[in-house]
């Protein structure tokens, strides 16, 4: 017995030396859908992964949710859906602050059962990464409409997926992550001042602009935002990989 539970205590430790492992220099590898057979290569590389020709979850379009009435009295920053996709204009936000809270995230993806497909199309495909996914991997899902400023990954993947308009994914850089102000959450890199740190123009991040059929993959650990490039309706999935040691770091985070 005890050397059942040394062996299972080596694993988890094991485990979270590699979750904790994080590149200090940034590099974008990119991919098509076709080359999906290499993912596993890919991703060993701890660096952001970006897939063209992704099909994105049905149901998140504008055209979609108006084909939902259960949904029309969704309450999106306190105002119904219906009004928003009317009003699209509404998920403006200055600075970044979500207009739907986490649990608001987690239940719209629930309710057009974005983690049902993300179970079918891509739990098989990140399980195959590491040599336990097959029996320990999982997957979460959110939604976010409109805009996000910035939040840390904790799973082991992390993949975001536009299913309506053109978003900017802001990353900061590893070496930057101390110039950012102690208040960082929800912001967009591009928008703080040196009201918000006297280290500002020492801020460095990357960009990368998606659309829909374009799935962003990052690894744990990273600090990215999510800005729309304009006031139409945009809305996208957040599509996360866990094995145990990212579920716990998720339950703290």
């Amino acid at each position: 017995m005890i050397e059942i539970l040394f062996l299972i205590g080596l694993v988890f430790l094991i485990a979270v030396l590699f979750y904790k492992q994080r590149r200090t220099s940034m590099e974008i590898l990119q991919a098509e859908e076709t080359q999906i057979d290499q993912l596993s290569d890919l991703l060993e590389e701890q660096q952001p992964l970006i897939i063209r020709g992704v099909a994105p979850p049905k149901g998140l379009t504008k055209e979609s949710l108006e084909k939902i009435p259960r949904l029309a009295q969704f309450s999106v920053g306190g105002q119904p859906l219906e009004d928003v996709l009317k009003t699209p204009a509404i998920l403006a936000s200055a600075n970044g602050e979500p207009v739907l809270s986490k649990e608001r995230r987690d239940l719209l993806a629930s309710e057009l059962s974005i983690k049902v497909w993300a179970d079918h199309v891509w739990l098989p495909r990140f399980s195959q990464t590491t040599w336990i996914g097959w029996m320990v991997g999982c997957m979460r899902t959110e939604v976010v409409l409109g805009g996000m400023g910035m939040f840390k990954t904790t799973a082991k993947y992390t993949s975001i997926m536009p299913t309506e308009g053109i978003y900017t994914v802001s990353m900061i850089s590893r070496d930057s992550e101390s110039f950012l102000p102690s208040n960082w959450a929800y912001k967009y890199p591009g928008r703080l001042s040196p009201n918000d740190t006297p280290l500002v123009a020492d801020l460095k991040y990357m960009d990368i602009v998606l659309r829909p059929g374009t799935m962003l993959c990052l690894p744990p650990h990273m600090i990215v935002s999510m800005e729309p490039k304009n006031t139409e309706f945009t809305a996208a999935a957040i599509v996360e990989y866990h094995e145990p040691v990212s579920l716990l770091a998720k339950s703290f985070s």
